[in-house]
């Protein structure tokens, strides 16, 4: 009885903060709507980043109804996939602080109470070098320190921490983001994932173009060039039926789509929404 009141108010949790945010994606059309339609100037950086003050979100937020892996053998192995992000701007400056939470619920599994597989947590602090427009585009890095770890004990724990530099660079409907990071390095005895950058690498690369009817196709790749070993995500997303509220499909192959897959290969693929690309 305990199980099934627990496992209810999960599914209230999630649902409510996606019912949340569409929400406020109508209510940020209908304020929109009132004060006219929007520029033909408009930039990926108007879909893609919120410099304004206070809190806004910060890295993809998106839910996967249903995904379905390359390691996966039954129905109950399918998951549902789901990102939240924020940011909140810090005393009217160009620090911030931010939170992740990306996980992957087993909700068709009955028989083990439709358990959470894997929840990654990333708490950030950066700063954001505000881009500066010139003839050639705009460009700007955030610099900053991010934790991120599943929260869980003994064998099953995976951690790690980052100092990091992210330059873009974006011109017209086209964006580039490089991330270079440097891991923290831990004791011997108390780190649980050694090689972690063999397989995820020490940087990152995400390429967004946007082109008719606001479709936007995204490139995530990350690379280790001594081991061979890397990941690639790719998204596909176009507007659904609010202006902030997008149909989303994803792919991702390769090593490191959770942390507890961090050295483990997996290809999966999910069709959902997203919200604020």
């Amino acid at each position: 009885m305990i199980q099934k009141i627990f496992l209810n108010f999960k599914v209230i949790c999630v649902l409510t903060f996606f019912f949340v945010l569409i929400q406020r994606a109508g209510a940020e059309e209908a304020e929109l709507s009132e004060a006219g339609p929007a520029g033909e100037t408009q930039t990926v950086q108007d879909t893609l980043m919120q410099m304004g003050k206070g809190m806004s979100l910060h890295k993809q937020n998106y839910l996967l109804p249903l995904t379905w892996g390359s390691n996966d053998s039954k129905l109950k192995d399918a998951e549902v996939k789901f990102q939240i992000s924020l940011k909140q701007q810090l005393f009217d400056t160009d620090f911030y602080i931010a939170y992740t939470q990306k996980s992957f619920w087993r909700i068709l599994d009955d028989a083990d109470s439709r358990p959470f597989r894997e929840t990654n947590y990333n708490p950030e602090i950066f700063y954001r070098l505000v881009p500066e427009k010139n003839p050639l585009g705009n460009w700007g890095a955030d610099i900053g320190y991010e934790h991120e770890s599943n929260g869980s004990k003994e064998l099953t724990s995976r951690s790690w921490d980052r100092l990091y530099v992210a330059p873009y660079y974006e011109y017209k409907k086209f964006r580039a983001d490089l991330k270079f990071w440097y891991r923290i390095k831990e004791d011997t005895d108390e780190d649980d994932n050694p090689d972690i950058e063999d397989y995820l690498g020490h940087g990152e690369m995400k390429l967004w173009y946007e082109w008719t009817d606001n479709q936007m196709l995204t490139f995530i790749g990350r690379l280790n060039p001594g081991t061979g070993r890397g990941s690639m995500q790719l998204d596909y997303s176009r507007p659904g039926f609010r202006r902030n509220i997008f149909f989303f499909a994803q792919l991702w192959t390769g090593y490191g789509e959770s942390l507890i897959d961090y050295n483990n290969s997996v290809t999966a693929f999910g069709i959902g929404i997203m919200f604020k690309r």
